[in-house]
């Protein structure tokens, strides 16, 4: 009597099997019709197969296994889910620079930006040596091999855990190919996907949140490559043909897949493809031994996909380590650069503490030198019998002014850069102060024979300035103006309010003037861009800065404008801010305007 069946060892002659296409007679029975048994096998091709769903078919051998497996993946997957979002949400609410070094979060997916995380100028350890392994690429230095470890897996490990949770989806779903190509085993094939291999991935995944992960990340990333591929092989070796002869494809993309997007090392990736191929020759040789014909052409073109997959992972992890490299050293030569930037910074700061110090030092005995020349050469107390000794008396009196002003200078300059000089605000009428410095110049001018004109333009405010550092700035401009002009040459100082309102102070000259690639140089301290007139004029190069300084502080600038061999213009802005009522006569306080 005729029977349904399941698989074809269940079937007598004369049983049918119920398939997609409705009953079909029993493979038994078409050996008996078409001669198609051959040694004790019939080719799957002729079997039509029920679509039974998996948990019909898992709850009909193992029920209790199989429910054990499945409550078990759902909890793992479950357990993955929460760890993922719990670490998504801890990096994003991490500051940048620990975002980017995070050991434990989701890490960058690429080849991440490190600039966060070379802040700071404290310097990375020695760099070391840089040369790598002909074939593994392996640093030869096993100090930096574990830095670039480190770093690489830092980078690319929230990535790697996205591509093996992807692939555990992707294994698993590719079940649907199962119904169609090995119908025979349809059981132990969504078995060995659902039941071994995507739990295993899944928890590689869980297991990556551990730290002793990092020690051991390429072993675990070699284990998840390997599963799959031993899991497609293992369908081969239990599934009839034709279905057998066709999941070679399969192992190729998953090695192509796992090689390419897991970060393994080149090594491994090779040694995990080769045993994966011999572990599929063993099997179609011999476990389930395939015809020649397919056998070659099945083994062809997995060793083109393990050789082009392999080639670029070790192109790939070439360009890691080359990235790594040229990193490395930037970030040493950053490192570097910030503790000579600091290192200059430290002695400009103890340049400037020491000139304050020596400056107060030097002034006072310079008062006493200067006071008493003056009392002498002025014959304060009485006549001086030789008149050498009132012009020996004058010269003192000439050297230590000069030299006093220097000092000045140099400690104005060292406690403007150190930001320890301070205002001592009153109002300033420029008009006033401009013409006493250019009473106290003349006589110079005419000595050198210079024609020095003084103009003012507008109705010209009082200002709110610090009137010693005022007078500097006057004074500064036109003693610059008159050292660099030649006998018959002309300096102009005007005063008057420009298109803008504010209050400008002009000095020009007609002297030797300053190349254009030289005009940033000058407001550089102690610098002095004509050596020839250097050897000829005094000054230490401090007026132009020293007036910049000013200037900053009264919330002014300074312009300048030249021509070689014509002249130089320089000109001092004070802003609207400083223009303030002139003081009554009654002493009333004065106001801004």
């Amino acid at each position: 009597m005729a029977r349904p069946c399941r698989r074809p060892s269940d079937c007598a002659d004369g049983d049918f099997i119920l398939g997609l296409q409705g009953p079909q007679l029993c493979p038994t029975s078409l050996t008996s019709v078409y001669g198609l048994q051959r040694n004790g096998r019939i080719p799957a091709m002729f079997i039509h197969r029920e679509a039974a769903s998996p948990s019909a078919l898992f709850g009909e051998k193992w029920p209790g296994l199989t429910r054990h497996y499945l409550v078990g993946t759902r909890t793992l997957m479950k357990y993955v889910a929460s760890k993922w979002v719990w670490s998504h949400v801890s990096m994003q609410s991490l500051p940048p620079d620990n975002a980017a070094t995070e050991k434990q979060g989701l890490g960058s997916t690429g080849f991440s930006s490190r600039a966060s995380q070379d802040s700071g100028a404290e310097a990375p350890p020695s760099p070391g040596s840089y040369d790598m392994h002909r074939v593994s690429r392996r640093f030869l230095d096993s100090t930096v091999e574990e830095r670039y470890r480190q770093d690489n897996y830092n980078a690319q490990i929230g990535v790697t855990r996205l591509y093996i949770a992807l692939g555990a989806l992707v294994f698993s779903a590719y079940g649907v190919l199962d119904l169609f190509i090995v119908p025979d085993i349809l059981f132990e094939a969504w078995f060995i996907r659902v039941g071994i291999v995507a739990p295993l991935l899944l928890g590689i995944v869980a297991l990556s949140y551990a730290p002793w992960f990092t020690h051991k990340h390429q072993f675990w990333l070699s284990v998840s490559m390997a599963a799959p591929g031993l899991g497609v092989v293992a369908m081969i070796a239990l599934a009839e043909a034709p279905g057998s002869y066709l999941y070679y494809g399969g192992l190729v993309a998953i090695i192509c897949f796992s090689a390419c997007l897991w970060r393994l090392n080149f090594m491994y990736s090779l040694a995990w493809a080769l045993t994966t191929l011999v572990v599929f020759e063993i099997v179609a040789l011999y476990i389930n031994p395939q015809p020649h014909n397919v056998f070659i052409n099945n083994t062809a073109f997995m060793l083109l996909g393990i050789g082009t997959c392999n080639f670029l992972t070790y192109v790939q992890e070439h360009q890691m380590r080359n990235a790594f490299v040229d990193h490395e050293r930037l970030k040493f030569e950053r490192a570097r650069s910030m503790q000579l930037l600091e290192a200059s910074e430290s002695a400009n700061r103890s340049k400037n503490d020491f000139l304050a110090i020596m400056s107060h030092e030097l002034r006072t005995p310079l008062n006493a030198i200067i006071g008493f020349s003056e009392i002498i050469s002025t014959q304060m107390f009485g006549p001086i019998n030789n008149e050498r000794y009132a012009d020996y008396a004058g010269d003192i009196l000439a050297s230590g002014s000069h030299l006093l002003s220097i000092i000045n200078d140099i400690l104005d300059l060292s406690k403007a850069e150190s930001g320890k000089l301070e205002l001592d605000e009153s109002p300033v009428d420029p008009v006033e102060s401009l013409n006493q410095t250019m009473r106290m110049f003349r006589p110079k001018a005419t000595e050198l024979k210079i024609k020095l004109t003084f103009r003012v333009r507008d109705d010209i405010p009082w200002i709110l300035a610090d009137p010693r550092l005022f007078n500097q700035i006057v004074i500064n401009l036109t003693s610059n103006a008159l050292k660099f002009t030649r006998a018959g040459g002309q300096v102009s100082v005007e005063l008057g309010l420009a298109e803008s309102g504010e209050l400008e102070l002009s000095v020009e000259d007609t002297g030797i003037g300053i190349e254009e690639k030289d005009m940033e140089r000058v407001f550089e301290p102690f610098v002095q861009v004509e050596n020839a007139m250097s050897r000829t004029q005094q000054g230490t190069g401090l007026g132009l800065p020293l007036v910049r300084k000013i200037l900053g502080l009264h919330g002014g600038h300074i312009r300048l404008s030249s021509t070689k061999g014509v002249g130089t213009i320089v000109t001092a802005t004070f802003p609207i801010s400083r223009f303030v009522d002139a003081p009554t006569e009654n002493g009333e306080r004065w106001g801004t305007r």
